[in-house]
């Protein structure tokens, strides 16, 4: 992945314009209150996903990080007065940390380094705090291995999860994990703490990314 824009200026701002169904599907089926709560966004890009909550949810604020540093100028621009920051970062930056909600959509499958992601989320999070990722590039979707093989070079991409791996990873991080599946789409909760979330992104959605993963992970109150 470059530093400038994750594939190019028109074709990152497309790609968030194509994601817009999938945001309002992640809404619709997880089971937190976001308004007046403070939220991550990791892998933000151009700061579309952050702004839906401004304006739909009523978050107090919005935090997003992402390692392409024009996406992320683009997000503090489109910004204008919502209560949104932006960093270029690989990893939640110093100093980010109290957060009741974070959100990946697309963004486990990209890291060389799950462990890293996972450990870092988790202290970024509030006491109660929950994080929700959606995967919909996975070892398991005929699709995406497809693609994946044409891509892994030039993207430099890892090589694909399972989401069998995934999930171990978020528990030696220190969450807890448990299975949940709703409709015909496979969903993953791992928490953080004695209360078992039922969060998973089970609508069924027509886009390019067949068969997306949840994971929902929760801190203890």
């Amino acid at each position: 992945m470059g530093t400038t824009y994750w594939r190019g200026a028109a074709d990152d701002e497309a790609m968030q314009d194509e994601h817009g169904f999938i945001w309002e599907a992640m809404l619709d089926t997880i089971d937190v209150e976001l308004a007046g709560r403070r939220v991550l966004d990791a892998g933000c890009n151009r700061g579309g996903f952050l702004r839906l909550l401004a304006d739909r949810c009523g978050i107090a604020e919005g935090f997003g990080y992402d390692p392409a540093a024009a996406a992320v100028e683009d997000a503090r621009r489109l910004a204008g007065d919502r209560p949104l920051r932006f960093e270029a970062a690989d990893t939640v930056p110093a100093g980010w940390a109290g957060f009741d909600v974070a959100f990946s959509h697309e963004v486990l499958y990209l890291l060389h380094d799950l462990s890293s992601h996972a450990r870092a989320i988790h202290a970024a999070l509030a006491p109660g705090g929950v994080y929700f990722a959606v995967m919909g590039v996975h070892a398991a979707s005929p699709l995406m291995v497809e693609w994946h093989t044409a891509n892994a070079e030039e993207l430099q991409l890892p090589p694909l999860y399972e989401i069998d791996d995934v999930v171990p990873t978020f528990r030696a991080a220190g969450f807890e994990a448990g299975g949940v599946v709703v409709g015909f789409h496979n969903g993953l909760g791992v928490n953080r703490g004695p209360r078992r979330s039922e969060s998973a992104f089970g609508t069924d959605w027509t886009g390019t990314e067949p068969d997306p993963r949840s994971i929902s992970a929760r801190c203890p109150a």
